[in-house]
């Protein structure tokens, strides 16, 4: 279940509005749709949704065969201990999984906090993860799952995606990133029926990597300290991003413009139904992106119910998403340009979106295109 997503779109001349600029933002919010249904290990690259794996089922090119756990134990100071408890570990090592558009290696670290130790193992010993006859049966309505990934940017406990082409992403939740703030609690799901949740996005950081001097040809060099990595010039940081839902109180840009800052009276979180088997995140989410790289905020809204048609793919199938930039200040020059708004609309076509993005001024204009996303959550 890691956020893998990682667009190699590049930038087209030195126009910074030629990159799509909220690609890990879209990748989070469909990766958090399946994630509350108890589906989503989804490979890089994979666009079939897979059910959870049972720890009973064996990775596909698995270094270790131990590396594959699925226990709910106890969780204390980013450690997790041997007693049981309500924390349901779950641990792939490095995986490749076949049929996967440019199939990448990758290994995945989570855990999911339920209500109890019973409610844990249950869900954990149950064929189909949260299903709604799990939810119904375990008495999960009203109530909220947590969900983390990784545990620090320091440890061996990581998040990493290494694609064929050398590019490398890393996720946690409780290790914090963010030049203005530091966001950290993963995502959190609350049941209100069986076919409806609330999804909080309370802190997601996402690292990408491109390889500096030479090419990546054992992944297992990317384990451990990405701070030691780095200084061994084995990687560059291309995007470091903190995602995030709108919480009541929060600032819109953080600003001291008063054209463009003020306090959120309400949280906005992804409300999520259900028309039938298919997931719709309704109108008036909002996702708050924090380029920490680049210095610059994006506020996102789900302008038109992102529909998820195609239960085999991670991407909407319908629907509109609508970023607004603040005026971007590109460190470490402080260069103040006018770019303003990115919007994305979903086809029936897995993973294919129409990209516009437009200006204060037609330098900044770029016309609406085609795009094809191959990697997720």
């Amino acid at each position: 279940m890691c956020l893998f997503f990682l667009l190699n779109l590049g930038s087209c001349g030195s126009k910074d509005s030629y990159k799509f600029w909220g690609e890990s933002m879209v990748g989070v919010m469909s990766g958090a749709v399946w994630v509350s249904q108890g589906t989503g290990v989804l490979p890089s690259g994979l666009n079939n949704a897979l059910i959870l794996l049972p720890s009973s089922i064996s990775c596909p090119l698995l270094t270790e065969e131990e590396d594959l756990k699925a226990q709910c134990l106890g969780f204390a100071n980013d450690k997790i201990t041997t007693s049981p408890g309500n924390y349901l570990r779950r641990y792939l090592g490095l995986c490749q999984f076949e049929g996967a558009i440019q199939p990448s290696w990758f290994r995945t670290f989570h855990r999911i906090e339920f209500p109890s130790q019973a409610i844990c193992e249950a869900i954990n010993s149950s064929a189909g993860g949260l299903t709604a006859a799990n939810i119904g049966a375990n008495s999960l309505i009203g109530q909220t799952i947590k969900i983390n990934f990784g545990l620090g940017a320091n440890g061996d406990q990581q998040n990493i995606a290494f694609s064929q082409k050398g590019h490398v992403q890393y996720l946690w939740t409780d290790f914090p990133t963010g030049f203005l703030e530091a966001k950290i609690g993963g995502i959190e799901v609350e049941f209100n029926a069986i076919n409806e949740r609330v999804i909080n996005l309370k802190g997601v950081q996402v690292k990408n990597f491109i390889p500096k001097n030479e090419e990546i040809n054992n992944p297992e060099i990317l384990y451990g300290d990405i701070v030691s990595i780095g200084a061994l010039n084995v990687l560059a940081l291309s995007s470091d991003r903190t995602i995030s839902s709108i919480q009541a109180g929060d600032r819109k840009f953080e600003r001291d413009d008063a054209s463009l800052d003020f306090q959120w009276g309400e949280s906005h979180p992804m409300e999520v139904k259900f028309s039938g088997s298919t997931p719709v995140i309704l109108t008036g989410a909002k996702i708050r992106t924090q380029y920490n790289n680049t210095g610059m905020l994006s506020l996102s809204e789900v302008t038109q119910d992102l529909r998820f048609g195609n239960l085999n793919c991670c991407w909407p199938t319908s629907g509109q998403i609508t970023t607004q930039f603040n005026s971007l200040y590109i460190l470490p020059t402080v260069r103040r340009k006018t770019f303003e708004t990115e919007i994305v609309d979903f086809t029936s076509e897995c993973g294919q979106i129409s990209l516009t993005q437009s200006g204060g001024n037609s330098a900044d204009e770029v016309p609406a295109r085609t795009l094809t996303l191959d990697q997720c959550f």
